[in-house]
């Protein structure tokens, strides 16, 4: 899949489910259900500091360190990620096909070495995202609230 489009998609889905998070009400966004985080806030969190050190492993940085980000508010989540989609679009959008395929090294938090494309780092970014977007769908019907489809067939749906 293009790059661009697949980054495209995930800019879409993250805001979505804030949206989604935001016209539920406040009180959910910290309310405690049972996942693998305690709250959406604590997911929301953990997700925009994932993105951000992926986003430096395809800048070449072989050990990031992990940035907690303030995200008190549905509004500083949507805010903080959407500052940081818009770095990564600036910067993404000066890559070329080529350097989409290069390879990297880069450690992960436990210290191992890995080696892969920046265009496999992305792929890794959205999919984990995409993930932790199905947990905060899983709180939300925990509270008795309903999910929206973020599924990529919905997003090609809305913008052909």
């Amino acid at each position: 899949m293009d790059s661009q489009k697949m980054f495209a998609y995930h800019q879409w889905a993250s805001q979505k489910v804030l949206e989604l998070v935001q016209d539920c009400g406040e009180e959910y966004y910290t309310k405690e259900g049972l996942n693998s985080f305690p709250s959406i806030r604590e997911t929301i969190r953990h997700v925009i500091g994932v993105e951000k050190l992926w986003f430096q492993r395809i800048n070449g940085v072989k050990s990031p360190e992990f940035t907690q980000f303030d995200v008190e508010t549905v509004d500083q989540a949507k805010q903080t990620i959407m500052l940081l989609h818009a770095e990564m679009e600036l910067y993404f959008a000066t890559l070329s096909e080529e350097s989409w395929q290069e390879e990297l090294d880069y450690r992960n938090m436990k210290g191992q070495e890995f080696h892969h494309s920046r265009e496999e780092m992305l792929f890794t970014l959205v999919n984990h995202a995409s993930y932790h977007r199905g947990q905060i769908t899983s709180f939300l019907r925990q509270f008795g609230k309903v999910g929206i489809p973020l599924d990529y067939i919905y997003f090609q749906k809305q913008n052909r």
